[in-house]
């Protein structure tokens, strides 16, 4: 019985070394696979845009003009927020799997390309205005949803790009009143179709 038991024992323990050697190899540690989760094509879900607005202080008059505004094109001021309405990330390379590009591809056919590199894991966009002004947006990924934070200076400035294309003959007055009020506008968009391949993932030792 001592003896069945003692081959028994020594199967295990060389199973097992056997099972440790396959795992890490003869050359060390096995390798690992580091996963930018930002790397693929984002697309976007427009159900999940939201606009938010604040207003922390201001005339009377000027916030009994601006509110019913806003209110009654809401629905078109969440419509600016759909675009771009396809992200491309493309990663660098295994060196430096926390950089590369990305494309923002919108409705009217324009792209704009441009680098990123990921600080706190936060990819920063650029986005202009109709006047050339240029704004940093910054996104997150979870690996299964990207979400953009629109601040309230590149909001106001959509409103006011806005405006002007659909008001001219009110654009004066109202951009007066919003600049002389002071208001929280934010902006969210959600992209939570990614479609990528392996050039995502990079080995490293």
């Amino acid at each position: 019985m001592s003896v069945v038991y003692h081959k028994y024992l020594d199967r295990i323990l060389t199973a097992a070394a056997v099972l440790i050697l396959s795992l890490h190899g003869c050359s060390g540690n096995p390798s690992k696979f580091v996963d930018n989760v930002y790397v693929g094509t984002w697309h976007i879900d427009t159900s999940r845009v939201r606009v938010s607005v604040s207003v922390d202080a201001g005339d009377a008059s000027n916030l009994q003009v601006f509110m019913p505004f806003i209110t009654n094109n809401y629905q078109h001021i969440r419509t600016l927020l759909k675009d771009p309405h396809t992200i491309r990330v493309a990663g660098s390379s295994r060196d430096d799997p926390y950089s590369g590009t990305y494309s923002l591809l919108f409705s009217s056919g324009n792209v704009y390309t441009s680098s990123y590199k990921l600080v706190r894991n936060i990819l920063f966009l650029t986005l202009s205005d109709k006047s050339g002004n240029t704004y940093t947006i910054p996104c997150q990924a979870d690996g299964n949803t990207l979400q953009i934070v629109y601040s309230t200076p590149y909001m106001r400035a959509l409103i006011l790009d806005f405006i002007e294309d659909n008001f001219p003959e009110q654009a004066q007055d109202l951009i007066s009143i919003i600049l002389s009020i002071t208001v929280t506008l934010e902006g969210l968009s959600v992209y939570n179709t990614r479609t990528r391949d392996l050039a995502g993932q990079y080995g490293q030792p």
